[in-house]
Parts: C-alpha cells; structure tokens; sequence
C-alpha cells in the first residue's frame, strides 16, 4: 500500500479532492513514488477503474 493511500482516502471521502485529482496522483506514483497511489489503490478509494 502507498503511503499516502489512507490520506487520499481520508480526503476523498470528505469531498476535499475529486477523482481528476486521484487520478493525477497515479500518474505521478512510477515517478515519485512516497507521493503517488496505484492504479489499484485508484479503485479503493473512487470505486471506479483507473482510466487514464
């Protein structure tokens, strides 16, 4: 699990981030990765597949 996935979770559930954002943050995780999530961890959080 990423380390920051219980935060964008956390976030997302408040409505303080979208899905555009989360989706940014799979695109940054192959570069950095202590900052971004999986495209798994995309799904847990929004309930939708990753589509880039």
């Amino acid at each position: 699990m990423s380390p920051k996935f219980e935060y964008y979770k956390d976030q997302f559930e408040k409505g303080w981030i979208t899905t555009a954002t989360l989706k940014q943050w799979v695109k940054i995780q192959p570069m950095i990765p202590a900052l971004g999530i999986t495209a798994e961890e995309y799904k847990q959080i929004a309930g939708e597949d990753y589509e880039a």
